[in-house]
């Protein structure tokens, strides 16, 4: 073999370990993007679990306000702090009532050629008005009582 031989395979012995570190470089590189992308996927999993029990706990927290009135509504409330609250939403409820009256008694007087229209932004009912699911028993209501 002769000088320039030599040199040659030195050079592409030399290619070789570049392309060799190359690759294996953009092999890790490859490797810790998808180690990136499955922790942003379990991390959105993990996200949309939270938000999946924050709304059953949401859910949870009007079942047991309805409850609680409804529970008022029979006269069984005697905590303080959610008994203020019942009576705020009876108050509220009879001004609802007031209103939906003087807007019957406006169409009365303007009379059926004017056919007035008044479309309420919401007609849910009011949270005592729905029923309370069938666990509800005496032993339920005097627990609820005492806290």
């Amino acid at each position: 073999m002769n000088n320039s031989d030599t040199s040659t395979e030195s050079l592409w012995e030399q290619i070789k370990q570049v392309l060799r570190e190359f690759f294996r470089g953009g092999k890790e590189r490859v490797s810790g993007l998808a180690g990136t992308i499955d922790r942003q996927a379990g991390m959105r999993k993990l996200a949309a679990q939270i938000g999946l029990l924050r709304r059953e706990r949401h859910q949870r927290l009007l079942t047991m306000g309805k409850k609680a009135y409804s529970l008022h509504t029979r006269g069984k409330v005697r905590n303080r702090d959610i008994l203020e609250d019942c009576l705020r939403i009876d108050e509220i409820e009879a001004e609802v009532s007031e209103f939906q009256d003087r807007i019957e008694q406006i169409r009365r007087q303007a009379g059926p050629e004017q056919n007035l229209v008044v479309e309420l932004e919401d007609e849910q009912p009011v949270a005592g008005e729905a029923e309370v699911p069938a666990g509800d028993t005496e032993e339920n209501s005097a627990q609820a009582d005492e806290e």
